[in-house]
């Protein structure tokens, strides 16, 4: 990763068809709530539902000081008409030295099965790619997630194997296995891409 060409200083604001990605707002934490407080949104992750409101409003916080500190670029995904939150996709895991980093996202049930993701992701792979500077980007995904597994696949990416006991899941105290995706600039649809 160059950080001649990106370095965090304001956030980046992208737009797909239907979508603007932008930086999470205060008010957000009603959105955020209703993501992550479904249990079948959440079937994957490694931790629990949220319960409260305030803890909704802590991870807007935690977004925020994310970005500030170099260590995520969590996109809210806001619908153009009326700025609704329906989902986060985020970069992260920056490794430097490599040029890596990684991919991961969360949509509201109510937008399964829309194309959202695949829409919204492509324009994040562009901009780690060519804005960025990221030569290699991975998906940590479990394997019983099989629509993330399968939209990993529609944007590029390759599996590359399983990583046995790789994730720990706080809900359930124990270690899952989890399929490795990866996609590279120069193996991509990406790399011709210009901003």
């Amino acid at each position: 990763m160059d950080l001649t060409k990106f370095d965090f200083n304001g956030f980046p604001n992208l737009e797909s068809k239907r979508f603007i990605l932008r930086e999470v707002k205060e008010k957000d934490y009603l959105s955020i709530y209703e993501i992550y407080s479904d249990n079948d949104t959440v079937k994957y992750q490694q931790m629990g539902t949220m319960q409260t409101m305030e803890q909704a409003q802590k991870s807007v916080q935690a977004f925020l000081r994310g970005f500030e500190n170099k260590k995520f670029i969590r996109w809210c995904i806001a619908t153009k008409e009326q700025d609704n939150v329906v989902g986060l996709i985020t970069l992260h895991s920056f490794n430097e030295w490599n040029s890596q980093g990684e991919i991961g996202f969360m949509l509201n049930k109510a937008y399964w099965r829309q194309n959202i993701m695949g829409e919204v992701g492509e324009e994040v792979l562009k901009f780690a790619f060519q804005v960025m500077g990221l030569n290699r980007i991975e998906a940590s995904v479990h394997p019983e997630n099989i629509a993330s597994i399968k939209l990993c696949e529609k944007l590029g990416f390759k599996e590359e194997g399983v990583k046995k006991e790789a994730a720990y899941n706080k809900k359930t105290n124990e270690y899952e296995d989890r399929v490795m995706l990866g996609i590279t600039k120069n193996s991509s649809k990406y790399k011709g891409f210009q901003k």
